[in-house]
């Protein structure tokens, strides 16, 4: 490979994180996926960078990676927002949320919800790297946590990864697919109604069975059909659970 053919091939992945060869920027308020979650709960959303580079402070916030030139010497890649990281991707799960017709806000709070009518969803991001060269290869290392108002962890998820890109927006909206987009914590910000207790005008069970045993049976019921992705045949489907009560 002559050396003008590889500084052509270095500039190209330039241009591939950053729309243009001058300056090394990405994007990542782009790499919203797109999920299926529903819940009648705002869900306030945060993340914390715990990146030990970042945490070290050999890195700024912003940092998102190395472009590496010519003779493998690396360049910083940063936010094309220049805010830091953990603000980029807060706003890319904040934006996939609401696209999914949830109220979704930011936070600030890292430890809890802030009231009853609140879900946190709460990221920690360990690893979040891309490094080009002849190829691109994008690191990270998430989980993310469901919590309420007390401070309890209702789900968590964890997703990491190390392998070679082509688009690191795809490729980071593949990442936050990963936990947002999962079963356990779809599930935890699902609000799942509760049975409702008999009225005076409605008549007891001759043979009444444990509240505690009808609950369960029908809070199980509504998890199961919380997860069918087809919004139609979810409301559809919830009939099913009444006999659960």
């Amino acid at each position: 490979m002559t050396m003008w053919y590889r500084l052509a091939f270095v500039l190209f992945i330039g241009s591939q994180i950053t729309g243009c060869a001058i300056g090394q920027r990405v994007d990542y308020r782009q790499a919203a996926p797109y999920v299926t979650v529903t819940s009648d709960k705002q869900v306030a959303v945060a993340v914390v960078d715990e990146r030990p580079y970042v945490l070290k402070g050999s890195k700024r916030p912003t940092y998102v990676g190395n472009l590496r030139a010519l003779y493998y010497n690396p360049y910083n890649v940063t936010t094309y927002s220049g805010s830091p990281l953990a603000a980029d991707i807060q706003e890319a799960v904040r934006s996939a949320l609401a696209r999914a017709s949830l109220d979704a806000v930011p936070s600030a709070s890292v430890d809890r919800a802030s009231g009853p009518g609140q879900r946190l969803l709460l990221i920690h991001m360990r690893e979040w790297k891309s490094d080009a060269y002849m190829s691109t290869r994008f690191d990270y290392d998430l989980t993310a946590s469901v919590i309420d108002e007390n401070g309890r962890v209702l789900a968590s998820k964890d997703a990491k990864q190390s392998r070679a890109v082509t688009n690191l927006i795809t490729a980071g909206s593949g990442a936050l697919a990963q936990l947002i987009g999962s079963e356990e914590i779809a599930a935890a910000l699902a609000s799942i109604p509760s049975p409702l207790a008999p009225t005076a005008t409605e008549p007891l069970s001759a043979t009444p069975v444990p509240q505690s045993k009808t609950s369960a049976a029908y809070d199980d019921c509504m998890r199961r059909v919380l997860r069918i992705s087809d919004p139609a045949l979810r409301v559809s489907s919830m009939a099913m659970c009444d006999p659960a009560k």
